[in-house]
């Protein structure tokens, strides 16, 4: 493909020692920077010896200590609200989010003047200029003002870059459809299974979803953007271009997908990534599975250094058809080492079964895997929906004995298919409950 535009093409043109240089001359910044101002850091360097002169090189790097999110709401538990490991004292913030807690205890982030309103616009510009939008796109945001970040950087990013901006919050799934329709959106952004509600419910009231001057779709939150049978039914069901997104509310926006649709472009610029074996945390080859290990370099108000996102990538150093030369992630985040769950000796992530079930049209989008007690004798349970209510009963069997036989192949075990009734799925504009555990 022809060059794609670049926000910081003198960066995301760096490969090797020019690369590393750049990195390393931010890296001594920040941990400089850590030391004088976060406590938690101040410890945690001190303890490893780390003195920040004496980052040379890579190897170097790998003395400092991972930072993991235990850690950090260990401290904000020992020192609420905000624990010991911001930059800035409160009265500097001028937003604060939190995660999701889906893993536990929420961790509560503050970000002041400089990373709200321009670091975070330096990353989403990469983001913009990846997914080829221009002042001339009309952005629609279906989701509700709240602490969790969602989409709220992106969106007042666009707005600062000159997008239209349609806020979609505050209102039922069938009027975000109406009005997507009515004020002409080029783009919409949403997690995977958000717009396949959407548009699964478009599909059912006959709205011209795919005819719509929707160009192109922008999902996060959850795996889906990078798996092709999601893909497929998205682009298809919409009749747009989808592009990926993934970010976090701890270390920010740090990776998009460019108009190649080769992988995930790292904002090398502005983070330092490592792709490591996650049992033994040595570097794995380009092209291995590995855990991505990063590093905030101009964050200021909570750069975190060899951060933990538990995210499981394939990472590849080959030049991009868009002209970039930053680290891409191929198929984007595979799976999460926390999500990642044994069952019957075989190790399961949710995205494995996404990738099967939303290859087959006589189910709906939406799924939850039901985890029995250990012992218990009982097998995995996938509960699925049928597609719409004129699904009839032998396609649906079909279907459910195809999903088995396809589990039992690619995965090696055997489930148990509960099909419940059309539509009754829980849905959620932010991330959706697949997984289940029985208590």
């Amino acid at each position: 493909m022809t060059q794609s535009m670049m926000w910081r093409p003198e960066q995301e043109r760096l490969s090797g020692q020019a690369l590393t240089d750049h990195q390393l001359d931010l890296l001594r910044e920040r941990l400089a920077y850590v030391s004088e101002r976060s406590p938690f850091y101040r410890r945690k360097l001190k303890e490893a010896g780390i003195v920040p002169q004496d980052m040379q090189s890579l190897d170097d790097v790998r003395r400092i200590p991972f930072t993991v999110k235990d850690e950090m709401k260990d401290s904000q538990a020992a020192a609420p609200p905000w624990g010991d490991f911001h930059c800035i004292p409160q009265d500097e913030a001028v937003r604060v989010f939190q995660t999701s807690g889906t893993t536990g205890r929420p961790v509560r982030i503050m970000l002041n003047r400089t990373d709200w309103h321009e670091n975070y616009y330096q990353q989403f510009m990469h983001y913009r200029c990846g997914y080829g939008l221009t002042e001339k796109d009309i952005a629609f945001f279906p989701f509700n003002y709240g602490l969790y970040v969602a989409w709220w950087g992106f969106q007042t990013a666009m707005e600062k870059a000159g997008l239209m901006v349609l806020p979609g919050g505050g209102q039922s799934s069938k009027d975000r459809l109406r009005n997507i329709l009515d004020w002409n959106a080029t783009v919409v952004c949403g997690t995977p299974s958000y717009l396949q509600y959407l548009a699964e419910m478009a599909i059912k009231s006959g709205l011209p979803l795919a005819e719509s001057p929707v160009k192109r779709i922008v999902v996060a939150g959850e795996p889906g953007g990078s798996i092709p049978a999601t893909r497929k039914f998205l682009e298809s069901a919409w009749g747009a271009e989808c592009f990926d997104d993934v970010g976090s509310t701890e270390i920010g926006n740090f990776a998009f997908e460019c108009q190649a649709h080769d992988g995930l472009h790292v904002i090398e610029g502005m983070y330092l990534a490592e792709v490591l074996d996650p049992e033994t945390l040595m570097p794995v080859e380009d092209g291995e599975v590995g855990e991505l290990i990063l590093t905030n370099l101009c964050c200021e108000s909570t750069p975190l250094i060899r951060y933990r996102t538990r995210d499981l990538v394939r990472a590849s150093r080959k030049p991009c058809s868009c002209g970039r030369h930053s680290m891409r992630l191929e198929g984007g985040i595979l799976g999460r080492s926390d999500d990642m769950f044994q069952f019957a000796g075989v190790n399961i992530f949710p995205s494995q079964i996404q990738g099967i079930l939303h290859g087959i049209d006589e189910f709906s989008q939406e799924f939850q895997l039901l985890i029995p007690r250990q012992g218990s004798g009982k097998r995995l349970i996938i509960r699925v929906e049928p597609m719409s209510e004129q699904v009839s009963e032998s396609d649906l069997i079909r279907a459910r004995d195809y999903l088995i036989e396809t589990v039992r192949y690619r995965i090696t075990i055997t489930p148990d298919i509960e099909i419940v009734e059309a539509g009754s799925l829980p849905r959620s504009e932010g991330k959706s409950k697949r997984v289940i555990r029985e208590s």
